[in-house]
């Protein structure tokens, strides 16, 4: 995929111009296994909370398979 195209001096400045400012957007990687393992860790904390308030218990049967489907 790459880069996009660098905007010229002047696309920049029309842009901003037109009340536009540029910024860079950094977003999580899905598939990083860092990011999955801190999802995993989260998700699970999430779990065992709502197991104690005893809320959503039914859930754990109904998510199951989704849960495996994204592990693997």
């Amino acid at each position: 995929m790459g880069r996009p195209r660098e905007l010229s001096d002047q696309e920049r400045a029309e842009l901003i111009a037109q009340g536009f400012k540029p910024v860079e957007m950094w977003v999580l990687d899905w598939n990083s296994p860092k990011v999955r393992e801190q999802i995993a860790r989260d998700c699970e904390l999430i779990r065992e909370s709502d197991r104690r308030n005893g809320e959503l218990a039914y859930l754990d049967q109904e998510t199951a398979d989704l849960w495996d489907d994204f592990h693997s």
